[in-house]
């Protein structure tokens, strides 16, 4: 196992040289320019620069779907340990517990997890990030040791609501973060999969259903009835119809804090325009709210307004499992000759499209949006669905499981101190 002076000289040799890639790559190169003009991004000094194209690297696709740093991997010599950890990196947030001479211990808020982080950069230029502050940043683990690639924000131990609204929306971003160091917490999610695999079959008799944005919020909570206490509400006049399908622009996620609550805790009938919003249920990856999910579907037999912005985002989206694409591929004979039209491919068969397309899912952990928050206390604690009080029961085990459902043993979690 290499030191970690060695790794951090890997980690950043490596940096350097898919920076250098990306400069020198004509194909990659063009796709940068199109990224920062579609996204209306000037770069006026050098740090700007190595700010976005480090973005672009490590959490952006190319406009054929394909992750930057998977192209990197399949068109270079590379070490291929490192552009995994690339690739597995995420942000979030962390509470700093305790600052040590060449370390953070810290909290993963999304998580729950107790973790040693190294930064890229000597501790002597962190002096803005104190304990009990919450560190904002990217990590990425190699050899089981975390480390900081970057601090994007310290956020001041005396504003947690921030904190907590920017951790649930990493986790929202990156549901892996939701379960990271902590089996525990994974297990309890793929339970729960199981049970809303079971019951949305058992209540809506299918693997997938349509309404609107204004109703679906309501047809949400009545399954959720059903799932919690087999109240079966006939839902039929929560289904309706668009009067047109289209696709519009509604990222839910690029908005301030308190438009991003409102959204989450208000759901899709806040928005003001009218759209198709479909509940898919994948039985590996849990339930999944997909908004014009008929919409899609009516890209291979019509023509609705938004057509190739529509299929881009379906085919490069992460939000968006291969589940959907396997159903419309096994649907519409023209299914490939629509998507190749759009991207400009020459894809054959379905593998060849996931793989090119989809490939955050190779691994079968990445679990649903939906499933992750269902599950997370963090966010139940900010909408005040459960109290934040700590479980009291003196006759918990240390080594038992948390009643507080975060995964973890109770001596890590309400049992610590």
């Amino acid at each position: 196992m290499p030191s970690v002076v060695d790794s951090l000289n890997l980690i950043s040799s490596t940096m350097e040289n898919i920076l250098d890639f990306v400069a020198n790559d004509e194909t990659l190169s063009n796709d940068f320019q199109q990224y920062l003009e579609a996204n209306n991004i000037e770069i006026e000094t050098e740090r700007d620069f190595n700010n976005i194209i480090i973005q672009y690297m490590l959490d952006m696709k190319m406009q054929n779907g394909l992750r930057v740093l998977e192209y990197y991997r399949r068109n270079s010599k590379s070490y291929d340990e490192i552009i995994d950890a690339l690739q597995n990196s995420f942000c979030s947030v962390f509470k700093v517990d305790k600052i040590l001479s060449n370390a953070y211990e810290v909290t993963c808020l999304t998580s729950g997890a107790n973790l040693t982080l190294i930064p890229m950069v000597k501790m002597t230029h962190l002096k803005q990030v104190g304990r009990y502050d919450y560190i904002q940043a990217r990590i990425l683990e190699l050899d089981n040791v975390q480390y900081i690639l970057e601090i994007y924000d310290v956020i001041s131990e005396y504003n947690p609501y921030s904190a907590t609204v920017q951790a649930i929306r990493y986790m929202l971003l990156n549901p892996k973060s939701a379960y990271f160091k902590n089996e525990g917490k994974k297990e309890v999610i793929e339970k729960s999969i199981e049970d809303f695999n079971t019951k949305f079959r058992e209540y809506f008799g299918c693997d997938f259903i349509v309404t609107t944005n204004k109703k679906v919020d309501l047809l949400i909570e009545a399954f959720n009835k059903y799932r919690e206490n087999s109240q079966k509400i006939d839902y039929k006049e929560l289904i309706e119809e668009v009067e047109e399908y289209r696709y519009l622009n509604i990222d839910e996620f690029n908005c301030d804090d308190e438009t991003f609550m409102q959204n989450a805790i208000g759901g899709f009938s806040s928005h003001k325009e009218i759209y198709d919003v479909g509940l898919w249920m994948d039985s590996k990856r849990g339930l999944y709210i997909i908004p014009f999910l008929n919409t899609f579907f009516n890209c291979f037999t019509k023509e609705p307004t938004g057509k190739i912005e529509c299929i881009k985002e379906f085919l490069t989206s992460d939000k968006i499992p291969p589940s959907v694409l396997k159903y419309a591929q096994n649907k519409y004979d023209n299914f490939f000759e629509v998507i190749n039209s759009v991207l400009n491919t020459k894809f054959e068969t379905l593998e060849e499209v996931l793989f090119n397309t989809k490939t955050a899912f190779i691994d079968s952990g990445v679990f649903s949006p939906v499933s992750v928050l269902f599950n997370s206390e963090l966010f139940s604690q900010l909408i005040g669905l459960k109290d934040e009080k700590k479980p009291e029961n003196k006759n918990i085990g240390r080594n038992e499981p948390c009643p507080c459902g975060s995964g973890l043993k109770y001596k890590n979690c309400c049992g610590k101190n």
